[in-house]
């Protein structure tokens, strides 16, 4: 009997190495995303995004982190903005992703993305919450 789990975090550097390994093995993109979700779960990257990396790699690329690019730097998702969001949360679930911004001096999408994407909290919304 063959045991599969769901793996509940990952890095973008992994997910591409298992991509580079399957597609020098052969796997098309399609295939490749379909292990990727059976192992990741369905938000780990889209098909599309695959498919490019594919490209990527059959240009002869071999890095897998990000390339640095030209502009300004992403410091709103600082560790320090992540703990400070996560135990704003905690302490009034009501708090709106606007709110959250303000505090910090971020954009609404920033807040938006630390809260969504990296807490994967979908306790806050766009909307007051009046108290119980």
């Amino acid at each position: 009997m063959e045991r599969r789990c769901v793996l509940n975090s990952w890095s973008k550097e992994e997910v591409r190495a298992v991509i580079r390994y399957e597609w020098a093995r052969g796997v098309s993109g399609t295939q490749i995303h379909n292990r990727l979700v059976e192992v990741y779960g369905p938000g780990v990257m889209s098909k599309q995004m695959v498919r490019r990396w594919c490209r990527t790699f059959s240009d002869e690329r071999q890095q897998l982190e990000d390339i640095p690019r030209a502009g300004r730097t992403r410091t709103a998702a600082t560790d320090a903005n992540v703990g400070k969001v996560d135990d704003m949360i905690r302490a009034n679930r009501c708090i709106t992703i606007d709110e959250v911004a303000e505090e910090l001096g971020i954009s609404h999408e920033r807040a938006q993305n630390i809260i969504h994407d990296i807490l994967r909290s979908r306790k806050v919304s766009e909307r007051w919450c009046p108290d119980n």
